[in-house]
């Protein structure tokens, strides 16, 4: 009976992580054209295309979306395995930083089931800001850290785990969105929000004014400020209510950047704990 190659699943999800075959070919030791026989035989094994080319980017069909989620949870079950068989003994405290979107995401599941697997390992989790976490970092009083933002930072090790689109979001069921030209009512987190500064500044340039009406140093008291009708926010899908959607492109709000989610540790971090639980991350 065929089979999947763990191997080249991998290579598969490597790809599409590093959005493209190029950069690929460093980090899996293999050439291009090793790497395009290995998809090549996934797709006759599959019986179908995984990727489309558009210029010179390489998009997923829908049959690549689906065999990348099954590809993600066997290589994240591999590792589970051979974590656990091997008996390997972590232990120590780990000071780990996640920006409050991410504190009820799959990310935070995926933490919490690492320190299961590794019961002598003691979490020490901080949830807050981007900013408050990258000086906390730079201090040397936190190990990891997991935030939203647009550019790399200097002097960490940082690895992209994807890119997000930021939105307007408002709540449906209370509106939000004026429509008699008076300023647009917005819900946000503190001045110094990276978020807040981008969306503010694609009013401005788009010439809609708008005020803030409501403004916390908690993500969710801004989202129940936002479900309560108060204003509209800018953020990404990444923690959003259910009850919250996207606002309408015919109400007419400039398009938002899109940011990348960067798990980062210091340069030369050699730590054998925080490095492995810095893998489980980066992979799940």
């Amino acid at each position: 009976m065929e089979h999947l190659s763990l191997d080249v699943l991998r290579t598969f999800v490597f790809i599409v992580e590093l959005k493209g075959f190029n950069k690929v070919a460093e980090k899996v030791h293999l050439s291009q054209s090793a790497i395009s026989m290995q998809i090549k035989k996934l797709e006759e094994l599959s019986g179908q295309a995984l990727f489309e080319r558009k210029g010179k980017r390489h998009l997923l069909t829908h049959q690549g979306e689906l065999l990348l989620s099954y590809a993600k949870k066997m290589l994240e079950l591999n590792d589970e395995a051979l974590q656990v068989l091997q008996q390997t003994k972590l232990k120590g405290k780990v000071r780990v930083g996640m920006q409050m979107d991410f504190a009820d995401s799959s990310k935070a599941a995926h933490l919490h089931r690492f320190i299961k697997m590794h019961p002598e390992i003691l979490l020490d989790l901080k949830v807050d800001a981007s900013d408050v976490l990258q000086h906390m970092l730079s201090e040397g009083r936190l190990d990891i850290i997991l935030f939203l933002g647009r550019e790399k930072i200097a002097g960490f090790d940082a690895h992209a785990l994807g890119s997000y689109p930021l939105k307007w979001f408002h709540s449906p069921a209370t509106g939000g969105i004026p429509i008699d030209g008076s300023p647009l009512a917005l819900a946000a987190m503190g001045p110094n929000c990276k978020i807040r500064q981008m969306s503010s500044a694609a009013l401005n340039e788009a010439g809609i004014p708008w005020k803030i009406v409501f403004t916390s140093n908690s993500l969710s008291a801004v989202w129940g400020a936002v479900s309560a009708g108060l204003g509209i926010c800018a953020r990404t899908r990444i923690g959003a209510p259910a009850s919250l959607k996207a606002v309408p492109k015919t109400a007419g709000l400039p398009d938002l950047p899109v940011v990348n989610a960067w798990l980062c540790t210091m340069a030369g971090e050699d730590r054998r704990t925080v490095l492995q639980l810095k893998d489980h991350l980066r992979h799940a």
